[in-house]
């Protein structure tokens, strides 16, 4: 892995997602190393995802004086790479990102892969929160091979019962859906369960996104590791095909089933009606 300690000229960049005003990314590279990571197509990066990692040591400074003169918004905190990485128990740079922004009463959003979550909990419940983690397989073997950096499921899942135990609001992001990898019943109705058990806010759910370059690091770990699924994924990978469409209305049902509010569509913001059901705007 090699690591690079750098220095940023700028911090908040204008988000591309409509429920997010600003993006802000401590680190560049992530050593979570997820085969199916789409920030390599979006950053243009040479170097190969996963195999480094640059650590923005003056973010928070940088931030410190964007947020005196930006106009205050929503934001996305690790969107590209994410903020709660292995490095980050060493440089605790998201944390002083975090530091800045409660002193300035910017809202956040987090979403990461990581229960190094729960370090800074004592400064989430001072802000206007909310934390998702994603989880794509509730089998460890499966996370294994295609997210081998990243915390175990069942570290997840107990980071966000301990999150809204705090009182920070919170989601779960299902996805990528690994065609016939996660999408068996007994592990999805596992998975929601789970997550009602630890009063998760709501769900999400997406399917597997096909980027350039994309397929050339996830193929040789399919061949190897599952090769029965190979020719499978190639057919639920065509535009044409209905898969994800099913397993998708699937983790809807299940979601109906444990009583957790489900979004399946993109934009997202949650809202309360005056029946208490959440709905899409």
């Amino acid at each position: 892995m090699e690591i690079r300690e750098i220095e940023c000229k700028t911090a908040l960049s204008h988000s591309g997602l409509s429920e997010l005003d600003y993006s802000l990314n401590p680190y560049r590279g992530c050593a979570h190393a997820c085969l199916y990571c789409y920030a390599p197509a979006m950053t243009y990066e040479e170097r190969r995802w996963g195999s480094f990692v640059d650590v923005k040591i003056n973010v928070a400074q940088v931030l410190e004086q964007e947020t005196k003169t930006k106009k205050r918004g929503v934001v996305g905190l690790g969107t590209v790479t994410d903020a709660y990485q292995p490095l980050e128990e060493k440089y605790k740079i998201t944390r002083a990102c975090l530091e800045v922004l409660a002193k300035r009463h910017w809202p956040v959003c987090i979403q990461t892969k990581s229960a190094l979550v729960l370090r800074d909990i004592d400064i989430l419940q001072k802000m206007d929160c909310e934390v998702g983690l994603t989880i794509t397989a509730i089998d460890d073997s499966v996370r294994m091979a295609f997210e081998p950096g990243a915390s175990s499921a069942g570290d997840r899942l107990s980071a966000l019962e301990k999150l809204a135990a705090a009182g920070i609001r919170t989601f779960a992001f299902i996805g990528p859906i690994l065609p016939y990898l996660t999408d068996k019943n007994a592990d999805l109705e596992k998975l929601i369960s789970s997550l009602a058990d630890a009063k998760v806010g709501y769900v999400m759910a997406d399917r597997f996104r096909v980027k350039p370059g994309l397929m050339e690091c996830v193929e040789p770990v399919l061949r190897e590791n599952y090769p029965q699924f190979a020719d499978k994924w190639k057919a639920a990978l065509k535009p044409e095909s209905k898969y994800f469409d099913s397993v998708i209305s699937e983790i809807g049902r299940l979601c109906a089933k444990y009583k957790i509010p489900f979004l399946d569509k993109h934009p997202f913001k949650i809202v309360e009606t005056d029946s208490k059901q959440a709905t899409l705007f």
